[in-house]
């Protein structure tokens, strides 16, 4: 059976031990239960965010970095070619860097034969795999995916303005260079004449 609850003892027992005393137990307890949570989640939460703010900013960084190395080679490479002149060159890609790691994928099959008293044979196969990373350590003793290559941001769009861009096999000459670098379809590529 359950026993009630008799608030009256309760109450006059709160009066025995005093409002001071109880108003003190409560706030110990509070101290304790506010003590125990020492914020170290937290901690670790945003430390994660700034790491993955670094990260972001860093492959933004890189695929600038990239771009306008790319853009400042195709403007060298142009300008030498007569009769295109002075030159200025905007690429655009599609996304940041990307690493290709090295997978296991350890494969394991098992056959069991089963015979039952009657000589009946029942045979299961059971075959499994599981794709996990290699990792490589590092010279710091942490570990790190083992990268087997690193593709290049795939370039989206290119727009070459040059002086001498009026001229249709200049144009021509700039569109079919472009596409030989970069293997970008040619209605990705814009050719146009610079003002004087």
């Amino acid at each position: 059976m359950i026993q009630k609850v008799n608030w009256k003892e309760w109450v006059e027992k709160g009066k025995k031990i005093g409002v001071i005393r109880l108003g003190l137990l409560i706030v110990a307890g509070l101290v304790l239960l506010i003590a125990s949570f020492d914020g170290k989640e937290e901690h670790k939460t945003q430390t994660q965010i700034n790491t993955q703010n670094e990260e972001k900013q860093s492959e933004e960084q890189q695929l600038n970095t990239y771009i306008e190395n790319m853009e400042t080679r195709l403007t060298n490479v142009l300008s030498q070619v007569d009769g295109i002149g002075k030159v200025q060159v905007m690429i655009t890609a599609k996304a940041t860097q990307e690493k290709v790691v090295l997978k296991d994928a350890p494969y394991k099959k098992t056959t069991v034969k089963e015979e039952d008293s009657t000589g009946a044979t029942r045979e299961s196969k059971e075959t499994t795999s599981e794709e996990g990373t290699i990792l490589e350590k590092q010279q710091d003793g942490s570990e790190s995916p083992y990268i087997t290559k690193e593709l290049q941001p795939e370039i989206e769009g290119v727009v070459v303005i040059a002086e001498g861009a009026a001229q249709k096999q200049i144009e021509a000459e700039i569109n079919d260079a472009v596409v030989a670098l970069f293997s970008v379809p040619s209605h990705k590529i814009k050719v146009m004449k610079m003002k004087k």
